[in-house]
């Protein structure tokens, strides 16, 4: 396994990086700031403008991965299973632009892997996965009461929630291959609702009235009526970031460029959640004896994000709390679960166009979860994370090859118990799948965008 690990890495040296980004990549690499910082100051070959000003963008993400796992023990048949295989996570297509007014924004974005909306969930999806099938992601307009970066704007439709900092990055802008395991697991993801927000020279704010987001045992509510019995009555969600140094374009990514000036920022965001109280059905969970009546759901984050020359760091806490009331008659009245995560990560460059990073990530989920399923551990998940990039365009994330490997020292299994898991992501982001003691994940990935 070690060989095969230390053969494919070895490609990473050998490919070539000479070429020069183009103002299509300059697009690629500022579109994750559209969330909220700014829009993009150069148009591509294909952008395209109508006499009433209005105008339209296309941009194309693919992601082609290879992966490679070994789990030992646990609940597997032998005592080491290995598993390997090629997928497309993300092959992501996104129509930007304006209407009429280059103040009213628009987004929509499709996409046809398995990496966003909870597909093919270790196996028990709520979205079917390995389809094929383009999902939608984005579908929102924004106004912008100023016309530039500074300042208000008003945003309505479906988009990813800016309450987790790894989610408010862009998925190509990632400094990994993907996000963490406590991203997939307490990230809200994507929303429908409104959002108010501004933007200043230090300081910028959103607050979100939605139809919710993932928590523990909750996923993503993202294309579902108003009437679907796992749409949440009320969401509200909010973030604060206060910039300390540098430009709000630099944070628009995790990486920091060889010649970067110094750029620091601390951020903290909220979701609060409900559901049960107004919308029909009941929301009927495997794991528990009966349905969920009801519930309230918690999410909270303290984040620091620090960008200097060729070297970057990020510290995130995140913690939740869900609170469900069951169906009367039951053997369960009331059910309370908090869980706390921790994640650190750091990159810097050792060439001008390589890039090691390395990312420790820690959780820990409530012994009352553990305990019900008389497990003896798994209440405290550790995994690190050691891989590098090839940026094969100076300074851009439009052509990039990674390879990084990951492992847990502690057991998932409390984590997808069950024949049906809402808890453990995809294995086509993290790469784990479960029900062992110890797993680890190699993984090689080919990005670009453009």
């Amino acid at each position: 396994m070690s060989k095969r690990c230390v053969c494919i890495a070895g490609l990473i040296g050998g490919v070539a990086t000479q070429g020069a980004a183009g103002t299509g990549l300059d697009f690629a690499r500022d579109e994750a700031s559209r969330l909220r910082y700014s829009q993009p100051e150069q148009d591509p070959a294909w952008y395209v403008e109508r006499s009433d000003n209005s105008s339209l963008r296309l941009s194309v993400l693919t992601q082609a991965r290879y992966m490679y796992t070994v789990r030992q023990s646990g609940f597997t048949a032998t005592n080491d299973i290995q598993t390997h295989g090629f997928s497309m996570p993300r092959t992501r297509i996104a129509l930007d632009g304006n209407i009429v007014s280059s103040q009213f924004n628009y987004r929509i974005s499709f996409d046809a892997g398995d990496a966003e909306l909870s597909r093919g969930n270790n196996g028990g999806g709520f979205l079917a996965g390995s389809t094929g099938t383009p999902r939608l992601l984005d579908a929102y307009a924004q106004y912008n009461f100023t016309g530039k970066r500074e300042g208000y704007y008003l945003k309505a439709g479906q988009f990813q929630s800016i309450v987790n900092a790894e989610e408010a990055i862009d998925s190509a802008h990632q400094l990994a291959i993907d996000r963490s395991m406590i991203s997939e697991i307490f990230g809200p993801g994507y929303t429908q609702g409104i959002a108010l927000g501004r933007v200043l020279d230090n300081y910028a704010w959103e607050i979100s009235v939605n139809d919710g987001g993932r928590n523990f045992l909750l996923r993503e509510s993202d294309n579902t009526s108003f009437t679907d019995q796992d749409a949440r009555d009320l969401g509200v969600s909010g973030r604060f970031d206060w910039k300390l140094k540098g430009d709000w374009d630099q944070f628009s990514d995790f990486t920091s460029w060889r010649g970067s000036n110094e750029a620091a920022k601390i951020g903290a965001g909220f979701l609060y959640q409900f559901a049960g109280q107004f919308n029909p059905g009941t929301n009927l969970n495997p794991l528990f004896p009966t349905g969920i009546d009801s519930g309230q759901y918690w999410t909270w984050t303290v984040d620091y994000q620090y960008e200097d020359d060729g070297w970057n760091f990020f510290a995130a806490y995140t913690g939740t709390w869900v609170d469900f009331e069951f169906i009367d008659g039951g053997p369960l009245t009331t059910l309370g679960f908090q869980n706390n995560a921790i994640l650190l990560q750091g990159g810097w460059f050792i060439t001008e166009n390589m890039e090691w990073y390395t990312r420790f990530e820690t959780f820990w989920i409530d012994k009352q979860f553990r305990n019900a399923f008389g497990l003896p551990n798994g209440y405290i998940h550790r995994i690190a994370t050691m891989g590098v990039t090839r940026y094969l365009l100076p300074e851009s994330h439009a052509a990039k090859l990674s390879a990084d490997v990951s492992f847990s020292f502690d057991s998932l299994t409390v984590l997808s118990v069950g024949s049906v898991s809402v808890t453990l992501p995809d294995a086509s982001v993290t790469g784990f799948q479960g029900l062992t003691d110890e797993e680890l994940v190699f993984r090689l990935q080919l990005q670009l965008a453009f």
